[in-house]
């Protein structure tokens, strides 16, 4: 996966890191991560930084995904 556009659509918006790791089997860090202000996130209802982009780290963690 290049973007997060597939998470959109599934989700509806964008989720914590929490909720990515776990409904794509991936171990993200923080520091994998790009984030926007902590917000309710729509699959956990948990208030968390959500995730709104990928650093290159990231996103070779979740080629294949």
């Amino acid at each position: 996966m290049l973007t997060l556009k597939p998470v959109v659509l599934q989700y509806g918006d964008y989720i914590c890191r929490r909720c990515l790791n776990r409904g794509y089997d991936v171990h993200l860090a923080n520091r994998d991560c790009r984030y926007a202000d902590p917000h309710e996130c729509p699959c956990c209802r948990k208030t968390s930084n959500i995730v709104i982009g990928l650093k290159l780290s990231g996103h070779v963690k979740m080629l294949g995904k």
